[in-house]
């Protein structure tokens, strides 16, 4: 099999300790940061509103999107104690679970739902893109 870009990455993924996994993610995101530090975090072209723009509710200055990707069954388990948190600090997210991989119980999001927080899917699975070709994606998941 001839692997390219994202396929080779999921394929060694499997074959990594995840503590190095993270570390080379904080070693590209140094790369990248310093290779963009022109535009991040602000993009001085993006600085100004749109024109005839009304400004955000309330005469806040900006918005603030805090989103979680919940990979894992041991994430799912963490989400109570983050919701906590976050109700705690005034903040509301987003969850985004892995639909195939772990059971998320629907009275759990209801419950996410209820205390106002959102629910989302962050896919089917997190064991590799399942867009990177048109046979993987109906192979293993169109059936």
């Amino acid at each position: 099999m001839y692997y390219t870009g994202n396929n080779f990455y999921y394929f060694l993924k499997m074959f990594i300790p995840r503590p190095v996994q993270i570390y080379l993610r904080r070693m590209l995101i140094r790369q990248k940061m310093l290779r963009h530090k022109d535009i991040w975090p602000i993009d001085q072209t993006a600085a100004s509103p749109p024109a005839n723009w009304q400004g955000w509710p309330d005469g806040k200055r900006f918005a603030l999107v805090l989103t979680h990707d919940v990979e894992t069954e041991k994430g799912l388990n963490k989400c109570r104690e983050l919701m906590k948190i976050e109700e705690e600090l005034g903040f509301r997210s987003s969850f985004n679970f892995v639909a195939s991989d772990y059971e998320v119980p629907l009275v759990f999001i209801d419950e996410i739902k209820n205390r106002g927080f959102e629910v989302g899917v962050h896919g089917l699975h997190h064991k590799g893109n399942i867009f990177r070709s048109r046979k993987v994606l109906k192979d293993k998941h169109l059936k």
